[in-house]
């Protein structure tokens, strides 16, 4: 079980997020900055909308590598 926060992930803000694997984390976290609707969360939904095939899996690949580092 780790915990990420969504300012570990790449958001700005505190909120975390337990899984017991990065697919787990990382869905709660896109979940999380898809359904605020805060200024601060704003210019990650947009990219988050916005995002191609091959940024995601970037940073599927990074986040991935951050998950094995905890």
């Amino acid at each position: 079980m780790k915990t990420f926060t969504c300012r570990e992930m790449g958001g700005p803000c505190d909120a975390a997020f337990e899984g017991e694997t990065p697919d787990a984390v990382g869905k709660m976290g896109g979940e999380h900055i898809m359904s605020s609707t805060d200024e601060a969360h704003a210019p990650m939904r947009e990219q988050m909308a916005n995002i191609t095939e091959e940024k995601k899996q970037d940073w599927w690949s990074w986040f991935k590598g951050e998950w094995d580092k905890k």
